[in-house]
């Protein structure tokens, strides 16, 4: 299958994804997940930051606007070159991880946080693919 190309509709598409990112709740939840521990497990982090929490909010703002990222991703419409190509942080999978696959087997769902992961390892293929092609000189 050929690979699908970056189009100005998606360009229109990713500057829309960007005046989100960049708006003032999500630099907000992004700067507080900057002070988040990584490796938490699902109780540590509902213990350091309840439901309710300003800080269990910014977490969930974080969580959905990646999960949202790794659907549009998944589902071919949000183009991975242009997406990777402006949100070079990547999604945080490996800060979330261990909560994620604890709270999989918590609450019996597998699901859980599946898009964000998936983003997160379409984004380390994007980055080996890049590092490859700039070693090789194109």
């Amino acid at each position: 299958m050929a690979k699908k190309q970056p189009s100005a509709r998606g360009a229109e598409f990713l500057l829309g994804i960007m005046e989100i990112y960049l708006s003032d709740p999500l630099v907000k939840a992004r700067n507080f997940w900057r002070t988040i521990t990584e490796g938490l497990t699902f109780d540590g982090l509902h213990e350091k930051y309840p439901r309710g929490s300003e800080g269990f909010a910014y977490i969930d703002t974080v969580m959905v606007f990646w999960e949202t990222i790794g659907s549009l991703m998944r589902y071919g419409l949000l183009n991975e070159d242009l997406a990777f190509d402006t949100f070079l942080d990547a999604p945080p999978w490996k800060k979330v991880e261990r909560f994620i696959v604890s709270r999989r087997e918590k609450e019996n769902n597998p699901l859980e946080g599946e898009n964000l992961e998936y983003a997160y390892r379409r984004s380390i293929l994007w980055k080996n693919k890049k590092s490859e092609a700039r070693q090789k000189g194109s």
